[in-house]
């Protein structure tokens, strides 16, 4: 049930910033600040419970020891800290829970 919750929760996140933010080589590249303030608006369980399930199912691309990835910024020519959504990984799951809910 709480699987279900996290995956619900997690769609609606990435269909919500698909529609904003463009998809760069099968991901989405955000601000943590940003994401962080998706993930507080559900508080069922705490924001880095939900993120260690997103890593295990390699819902967010990120570093073993963090929640984020080091991406280049070619205007500023900096390394950044950034949340990397994978839209593969999202594509391949809610497929699955679509056919396992109908």
């Amino acid at each position: 049930m709480l699987l279900g919750l996290i995956l619900q929760e997690y769609f609606a996140i990435v269909e919500s910033l698909i529609r904003r933010i463009p998809i760069d080589n099968g991901r989405i590249i955000l601000n943590s600040g940003s994401f962080y303030t998706f993930l507080d608006k559900n508080l069922y369980i705490k924001r880095n419970e939900k993120l260690r399930v997103y890593r295990q199912l390699n819902m967010i691309v990120c570093n073993s020891n963090s929640f984020t990835s080091v991406i280049y910024d070619k205007s500023s020519k900096k390394n950044n800290r950034k949340i990397v959504l994978n839209i593969d990984t999202y594509k391949l799951l809610k497929a699955l829970y679509t056919t396992n809910i109908n």
